[in-house]
This record gives structure tokens, C-alpha cells and sequence, in this order.
């Protein structure tokens, strides 16, 4: 398996992407794909990863570099190949390969497949932190939805806070470049 940060907005594996991330999250958790592009050739922090194999694109993932900790902002492996092991290898490489604390956000368990999210992430090695959380709506800062937060580490609500509070301004609250 192998890992490709798209950096231009020319790149041919974006047809791939844009079809999963539309497919994989509904519009309220995801950003508008223009404003995606935006970030794509301008934003250090910013990574947008496509994730291949010699034969086929496998899923993508962004993740952002915020200060002192690693924010996955979205994930997701293509649904005819889900279930094969592919979403546990991609996530212990970004453990092995991102020092630090991570942090992602979940639904609530409300559902089965929002149950087998959690489980799944439990499995390798992330927690469900206490902190109560909102996520900001893309682009609408008064608007906002009931997540939780999970780390790979275990935090505190006095440690998970401002690291929330980082992610809500970098991730959510700035506007793209």
C-alpha cells in the first residue's frame, strides 16, 4: 500500500477522490469540494492523501498538523473494498508515521454502522475522550453538529479542550486561502 499527498488540483487521482468523499460523508461533515481545491496547492498543515496500490486507489484521507497534535478531518476506503483490512492498515501507518497525539471525530453511537465506527477505531488503539464536543458546520460557524472526539491517547477534558478549540479555528473557522 502506498500514500500520494495531492498537492496540485490538476492531479488526475482527484476524480477518484472527489467520487469517495462525496460518496462517503454526507454534505453537512464535509467541506464544499471547491473549497477543498483551495487548500489542496496552499496549506502546509493541510494534507490531502490518496491511498493505492499497484492495481487500484484504495480510499483517501485528510489530516491537518495542528501545533501538537494530528487532526484526521476525514477517512474512508472505497466500499467495494471495505471489510479486506485496508482502513486498519492505513490508520496504524499514520500512527507509526505522525508522532504525537491524534484526534478524529465520530458520530454518537446512534446506529449500527455508527457503533462499528467507534469499535472499529477502539480496536486500534484510539479513545473516546469525555470532552463535550460540537462539530462546526463547514462554512457556517453559527451552525454546528454533536460529535465525539476519540485520541489515541487518553486526555483529559483539561488537555483535550484547547486542542478542540485548535481544531475548531484551524480546521473549520478559517476560511480558505
Amino acid at each position: 500500500m502506498q500514500f500520494q499527498r495531492i498537492t496540485s488540483v490538476n492531479d488526475p487521482a482527484l476524480t477518484f477522490i472527489k467520487t469517495l468523499y462525496e460518496d462517503a460523508f454526507p454534505p453537512h461533515e464535509r467541506r464544499d469540494w471547491a473549497a477543498l481545491l483551495q487548500l489542496v496547492p496552499d496549506t502546509r498543515e493541510m494534507h490531502l492523501d490518496l491511498v493505492y496500490t499497484a492495481d487500484q486507489n484504495i480510499g483517501l484521507i485528510t489530516w491537518w498538523e495542528i501545533d501538537d497534535c494530528f487532526f484526521i478531518e476525514h477517512f474512508a476506503i472505497d466500499a467495494a473494498l471495505r471489510g479486506q483490512n485496508y482502513g486498519a492498515l492505513v490508520l496504524n501507518h499514520y500512527k507509526e508515521q505522525l508522532p504525537g497525539t491524534i484526534i478524529l471525530e465520530v458520530e454518537h453511537p446512534e446506529d449500527s454502522f455508527s457503533i462499528r465506527r467507534i469499535v472499529f477505531y477502539e480496536r486500534l488503539g484510539y479513545h473516546i475522550l469525555s470532552l463535550p464536543y460540537r462539530q462546526p458546520a463547514y462554512g457556517n460557524p453559527k451552525a454546528s453538529f454533536p460529535f465525539l472526539l476519540m485520541s489515541n491517547r487518553m486526555l483529559s477534558d483539561q488537555d483535550a479542550s484547547p486542542l478542540a478549540e485548535k481544531i475548531k479555528n484551524k480546521v473549520y473557522l478559517t476560511p480558505a486561502r
